[in-house]
C-alpha cells in the first residue's frame, strides 16, 4: 500500500496547544522547512505532503543519489484514492487524527490519550524516579513555591553557582525550556513558569550537566508482540543542546558502549506499549561527566513516541555499502550567504578531494524562498574519514556565518 507522509514536526507544540487550550501548532514554518526529510524512509511511489514547489533539479539529484522517486503533493488526494493509501504522520495528535479521518485515509491510529501520556515529561520522569536513574537535584514542581524551594536546594558545582534548566511537560529539542544559574528564580523564568502553572501543568527542574555523548535509541512498538530495537543514531548537538545531526552505522564497539542504555530502553519500550501506544519510538540517552569528572549515564533523557530525526537518519543506511559509515547533518542557512546550499556543499566537497560522498538532502528553495534549515548526508569508508568530513563541514558553516552579513 502506498504511504502518504505528513511532517507535522511541530507535534509537541500541537500536544501543548491541546493542553493549554491555545490555537494551532507553534511552528508551522518548521513543517515546510523539513518536509523533504521523509525522503530517507519513503519508497518509490510514496507521496510526501509539501505545500509548496521544489525544483526538478533537486528531484533529479535525489534520484541520482539512489533515493526513491516519490510524488510531492500540495493537495490531499480524493477520498477513494486516500482510502487505498496509508497515512503516516511524524506524530499522532488530535488535529492530525481528525485530518486523516476527514480526508478518508487508511490510518492505524494509536490511542491518543496514550500518545499524550508517553510523550509527556511526566512519563519519563516517573521512569527515572522508579528505576533510580534521576539526575541529582532533579525535581517535578507544580507551583512557584515548589520551584523556588527546589532551586534553592540545588548543590553547588565545585564552589560555583549551580546551572540548571526548567522544562515544560511537553517540549522538544531546545524549545519549551528555560536555562538559568544560581539559587534564585529571576523574573524571566518566573514569568515563563507562571504561564504554565496557570494551566495546572507541572514543570521539571534539572541540573545542567556536562554532556559527553548522546544517542537516539530507535524502537518500533507493535500492537502485539515484543518491541523491536532498530538501532542507534548518535546525536550531534550544539552547545545549547539543539539537534545538529545524527551519526549512523554504528560499529560493534559503539554498540557495546551504549548497551547499558539500550537495556534500559527496552524497559521503557515495554512500559510505553503497556500504556497503549504503538508505532515509532525514540529514546534519547546521554553520557555525562559529574563534578568529579567521572562518566555517568542518563539513559532516559527524553521519550519520543513519534518519528525522530534519528529514525529518519537510519533510513539512509540503504545507500551504504558494507563497511561504510554516514552522518546526516542539519544546520541553519541564510540567504545572505549568497549561494545555494547544494552548490556550496559541492564546492566544500570538491575542495576536500577525499573519498567521502556529500549529498544535499534538502532543496535550496521552496516556493522560490531560501530554506533557513538545510541538511546533507556524508558517506565515508572509515569513521576517521567521516569525523574529518563532519568537522570540515561544520567549520565551513561557521566561517560562512562569520564572514556573511
Amino acid at each position: 500500500m502506498r504511504r502518504v507522509f505528513l511532517g507535522n514536526y511541530d507535534f509537541e507544540h500541537q500536544l501543548a496547544s491541546e493542553v493549554y487550550a491555545a490555537s494551532g501548532g507553534g511552528t508551522p514554518a518548521l513543517n515546510l522547512q523539513l518536509a523533504c526529510c521523509w525522503i530517507s524512509v519513503a519508497a518509490d511511489g510514496d507521496q510526501i505532503y509539501l505545500p509548496g514547489s521544489i525544483t526538478s533539479e533537486f528531484m533529479i539529484d535525489l534520484k541520482t543519489a539512489g533515493l526513491p522517486e516519490v510524488e510531492w503533493i500540495s493537495a490531499w488526494p480524493r477520498h477513494e484514492e486516500a482510502a487505498r493509501s496509508e497515512f503516516v504522520p511524524w506524530g499522532w495528535s488530535e488535529a492530525v487524527a481528525k485530518l486523516a479521518n476527514a480526508q478518508g485515509f487508511t490510518a492505524n491510529t494509536p490511542d491518543l490519550a496514550a500518545v499524550k501520556t508517553v510523550n509527556s515529561r511526566s512519563f519519563s520522569f516517573a521512569c527515572e524516579r522508579e528505576w533510580g536513574l534521576s539526575l541529582p537535584g532533579s525535581r517535578r514542581v507544580e507551583n512557584m513555591e515548589e520551584l523556588e524551594a527546589a532551586v534553592a536546594e540545588l548543590p553547588l558545582q565545585q564552589a560555583r553557582e549551580p546551572a540548571w534548566v526548567l522544562k515544560a511537560n511537553f517540549s522538544m529539542s531546545a524549545r519549551e525550556r528555560m536555562l538559568a544559574r544560581g539559587t534564585g528564580v529571576e523574573n524571566p523564568v518566573r514569568d515563563w513558569a507562571k504561564k504554565r502553572f496557570a494551566y495546572q501543568q507541572p514543570l521539571f527542574l534539572e541540573p545542567w550537566v556536562q554532556r559527553s555523548a548522546e544517542a537516539g535509541l530507535q524502537f518500533e512498538i507493535p500492537q502485539q508482540g515484543d518491541p523491536e530495537f532498530l538501532g542507534i543514531a548518535v546525536l550531534l548537538c550544539d552547545d545549547r543542546g539543539q539537534y545538529r545531526g545524527s551519526r549512523i552505522c554504528i560499529d560493534a564497539q559503539t554498540r557495546e558502549t551504549w548497551q547499558p542504555a539500550i537495556e534500559v530502553g527496552h524497559r521503557v519500550a515495554l512500559r510505553v506499549q503497556q500504556a497503549g501506544y504503538f508505532g515509532p519510538l525514540g529514546i534519547d540517552a546521554m553520557q555525562y561527566r559529574d563534578d568529579r569528572g567521572e562518566l555517568q549515564w542518563r539513559p532516559v533523557q527524553d521519550v519520543n513516541a513519534r518519528y525522530t530525526m534519528g529514525r529518519l537518519a537510519l533510513g539512509f543506511t540503504r545507500l551504504l555499502n558494507a563497511g561504510q559509515v554516514a552522518s546526516w547533518l542539519h544546520f541553519p542557512w541564510k540567504e545572505s550567504y549568497g549561494q545555494p546550499f547544494s552548490k556550496w556543499l559541492r564546492c566544500v566537497a570538491d575542495a576536500q578531494q577525499s573519498g567521502t560522498r556529500w549529498i544535499a538532502t534538502s532543496p535550496d528553495q521552496i516556493n522560490g524562498q531560501t530554506l533557513h534549515l538545510v541538511n546533507g548526508l556524508l558517506i565515508s569508508e572509515t569513521t576517521e574519514d567521516l569525523y574529518r568530513a563532519e568537522a570540515t563541514l561544520m567549520r565551513a558553516v561557521s566561517v560562512l556565518a562569520e564572514t556573511s552579513c
